[in-house]
C-alpha cells in the first residue's frame, strides 16, 4: 500500500469545473492509467483520495494538492508518468512524493497565498499597509441560509499591492479559510466603492510544522505527524 501526495495545476481550461467534477476526472484518469487504487469498504466502495480545500469556481491555481491511496507500492515517478498522461489539458501534475505522515492534505493545509488584479481603486500605493493596519475588517457571510457579520482581519497574514495587482497570504484549512472575494467585499465597504478582484489565482499553499510554514511536499512535512 502507498499514499502518494501530488501537486497539480488547475488552469484556465478547467477553472469552471466544480470540485466534485474534478475529483471524478481524477478517478477516471486513474482507472484509464491502470493504477490500482485502494477502495473503501461497504456496499458502495469509493476510491480513496483526499483533496485540499475546494477552489472557488473561476479561480485558477498553481498549487493544488491531493493524497491518493493505492494498494500497490508505487514510486512517485510512476504516478507522474501514468496519471499525468491521462489527465485533460488544464490539470497538470507538477510533483509527487510518498506521504508517511498521518495527516491527510485536507487536515494539513494551514495557509494559502493568492494573487489577483484589483479593480475599482485608482491609487493602490498605500492600500496594502492600510488594510494591514486595520484592527478589524467586517463583512457579511452567508452560510446555510443564515447571514452574519464576521471580522476577517485575523485571517489575513500578509496583503501587498503593486500596480494593479494584489497578493494575499491568509489562513486556510480546518482552522479557518478566507476567500479573497470576502476581502474585496470588506474593502468595498471600507473605501465606499465597488472593488473587485479578477484573475484570482491560488499561487501557493503551506502546511505548518513547529510554527514554520512549509511546502506540503517538503520531506519534513511528509514524514512528521
Amino acid at each position: 500500500m502507498s499514499i502518494i501526495r501530488i501537486k497539480f495545476i488547475k488552469g484556465n481550461e478547467v477553472k469552471f469545473i466544480s470540485h466534485l467534477d474534478m475529483m471524478n476526472t481524477f478517478q477516471r484518469a486513474i482507472r484509464r492509467a491502470g493504477l490500482e487504487s485502494e477502495y473503501s469498504k461497504g456496499f458502495n466502495p469509493q476510491m480513496q483520495m483526499v483533496f485540499g480545500a475546494p477552489l472557488s469556481l473561476g479561480f485558477t491555481s498553481e498549487a493544488e494538492y491531493a493524497d491518493l491511496s493505492f494498494v500497490k507500492d508505487y514510486e512517485p515517478e510512476t504516478i507522474m508518468e501514468k496519471l499525468g498522461a491521462e489527465l485533460p489539458s488544464g490539470l497538470d501534475l507538477q510533483e509527487a512524493a510518498v506521504r508517511k505522515s498521518n495527516k491527510n492534505i485536507m487536515a494539513d493545509i494551514s495557509f494559502a497565498e493568492y494573487t489577483f488584479v484589483i479593480k475599482g481603486l485608482e491609487d493602490l500605493n498605500d492600500v496594502g499597509k492600510s488594510i494591514m493596519d486595520c484592527d478589524e475588517l467586517m463583512v457579511e457571510k452567508t452560510r446555510n441560509g443564515k447571514t452574519r457579520k464576521i471580522n476577517i482581519k485575523p485571517l489575513i497574514l500578509e496583503f501587498e499591492t503593486a500596480g494593479s495587482k494584489g497578493r494575499l497570504l491568509a489562513v486556510a484549512g480546518n482552522s479557518g479559510n478566507l476567500n479573497p472575494r470576502l476581502l474585496s467585499e470588506a474593502m468595498s465597504i471600507k473605501y465606499d466603492r465597488n472593488i473587485e478582484f479578477t484573475d484570482i489565482n491560488r499561487s501557493r499553499q503551506f502546511v505548518e510544522r513547529n510554527g514554520v510554514k512549509m511546502n506540503p511536499l517538503a520531506k519534513e512535512a511528509m514524514e512528521t505527524k
